[in-house]
C-alpha cells in the first residue's frame, strides 16, 4: 500500500472508537447508510465503496469488513455498534447500549481487526511493517484508552507500562508507537495522527503541519518522547543495557528523523551519518558506537537494528550471519572498521579527546564482537 494510504488504514484499524474516526474520515454516515442498505445483514460481506483513491477504497474494504465481522460475531446491527462505540464513555457503556458483555464486545472488535489484518497483508495489499504497526497499536494500548485517543479525551495521555513482546521487529515497533502516543499529548494533536506521522519517513513534517507548530518545536516533542520510550524499553528489559543506553545517548543528539528510520527499519545505514554537536561524553561515544553499527550495517547489508541487536545477543549474533552469509570474523571486522570511523568523526568535531580514543582503539584491537559495545557506554 502507498505511503499515502497509511494514515487513513491506521485511522480506520485504531479498534474499538476508531471505527468511528475511520467512518468520519472516510464519508461518515452518509458511507455508513449508503452501504447500509447495499446489505443490511452484518453476516454478508459489505461491497466496498468506490469514492476516492486506491488507499482509501483498500481502507474502507477493510473497515466494512471488521465492523460486519464484528456485529455479526455480536448478533446485532452494524449502524448499532458504530453509534455505540462513537456515543459511549467506553467498552463498557458501548457494552452495555448494545446489550452485550463488555469483553464479548472487545474480543469481537479486536478480533475481527485481527484478521482483516493477516488477510490484507497476506494478500499483498497491506506491507508487513504497516501491519505490524497496526497490530501493535491494537495489542499495547488498551481499548478504552484507544477510544480517549479518537476523541482526544485526557485519559489518551495516561502512561502506558511496556508490554512484553516477541522479536526485534515488535519491540522497534512497539517503541515507535508509544513514541507517537507521548509526542501527541505533548503536540497537543490527536494520538493516531502523531502514530500514523512518524510511521512516515517524511513524518516530522507532517506532524507539524498537523500540530500548527514550528518544526523544532515539533522535533524537540519527538526527541524527548524517543527518549522515554526507549528508556522504558531498556528498562523493561525489551533491550539490552547496551543497545538501550548507546540507543537513547544518540536519540538525545543525533537527528530525529534518522533515529526514527533506523527504529522502523527503512533506515538506509549506507547514507552518511552526520555527525552532531555533544555536550557529554556518554552523548560522544553513543554517537560513536552507532554511526560505527550503521556503517557496519551498510558493510554487511543488513538493517541497522539487526546489527545492534548482533552485538548483545549471541542468537542474534548467530541469525545475522546466516542472514547475511557473513563469518563472525567479517561481521567482527566490519564493526572494528565502522567504530574506527565514528572515533576519527568525533575526534575531526573535537567531541572525543585523542586519550580517550587511544583507549577505545585499544579496545577495539582485542575485544570480541560481543563485547564491542559495552565500550561505548558512557
Amino acid at each position: 500500500m502507498r505511503r499515502g494510504g497509511l494514515l487513513l488504514v491506521l485511522l480506520a484499524l485504531i479498534a474499538g472508537g476508531g471505527l468511528i474516526l475511520g467512518f468520519v474520515a472516510l464519508g461518515g454516515t452518509d458511507r455508513l447508510r449508503t452501504q447500509a442498505a447495499a446489505s443490511a445483514d452484518p453476516c454478508i460481506a459489505p461491497v466496498p465503496a468506490g469514492q476516492g483513491g486506491a488507499a482509501e477504497v483498500e481502507a474502507t474494504a477493510i473497515l466494512l469488513g471488521s465492523l460486519n465481522a464484528a456485529a455479526c460475531t455480536l448478533g446485532v446491527p452494524r449502524a448499532d455498534l458504530v453509534l455505540a462505540l462513537g456515543r459511549g464513555d467506553g467498552i463498557d457503556d458501548a457494552a452495555q447500549q448494545l446489550g452485550v458483555a463488555p469483553q464479548a464486545l472487545e474480543d469481537a472488535v479486536l478480533g475481527a481487526l485481527t484478521t482483516a489484518i493477516d488477510e490484507e497483508e497476506a494478500a499483498g495489499r497491506l506491507t508487513p511493517t504497516t501491519a505490524l504497526a497496526v497490530r501493535t497499536l491494537i495489542d499495547v494500548v488498551p481499548a478504552d484508552q484507544l477510544l480517549a485517543a479518537v476523541r482526544n479525551d485526557s485519559g489518551a495521555c495516561a502512561e502506558l507500562p511496556w508490554k512484553p513482546v516477541d522479536g526485534l521487529a515488535a519491540v522497534t515497533a512497539e517503541i515507535g508507537v508509544l513514541t507517537g502516543l507521548r509526542a501527541a499529548c505533548t503536540l497537543g494533536v490527536a494520538p493516531i495522527d502523531a502514530v500514523s506521522a512518524l510511521a512516515d519517513p517524511a513524518g516530522l513534517q507532517g506532524l507539524a503541519e498537523r500540530s500548527g507548530r514550528p518544526p523544532a518545536e515539533v522535533e524537540a516533542a519527538v526527541r524527548t518522547a524517543m527518549v522515554a520510550s526507549i528508556e522504558q524499553a531498556q528498562a523493561a528489559g525489551a533491550l539490552a543495557g547496551s543497545e538501550g543506553s548507546i540507543l537513547g545517548a544518540a536519540a538525545s543528539v543525533a537527528p530525529v528523523d534518522r533515529i526514527l528510520a533506523i527504529v522502523r527499519g527503512d533506515d538506509d545505514p549506507c547514507e552518511p551519518f552526520p555527525w552532531s554537536p555533544t555536550s557529554a561524553t556518554s552523548e560522544a561515544l553513543a554517537q560513536v558506537a552507532l554511526i560505527g553499527v550503521v556503517d557496519a550495517a551498510c558493510q554487511l547489508g543488513a538493517p541497522t537494528f539487526d546489527v545492534f541487536s548482533a552485538l548483545a545477543d549471541p542468537a542474534a549474533l548467530a541469525t545475522l550471519e546466516q542472514s547475511t552469509g557473513a563469518s563472525e570474523e567479517e561481521v567482527n571486522a566490519a564493526i572494528k572498521s565502522g567504530l574506527g570511523k565514528g572515533l576519527a568523526a568525533g575526534q575531526d568535531a573535537g567531541d572525543v579527546s585523542g586519550l580517550i580514543a587511544f583507549g577505545l582503539n585499544l579496545a577495539l584491537s582485542q575485544a570480541n564482537v560481543l563485547d564491542l559495545l559495552g565500550n561505548f557506554v558512557g
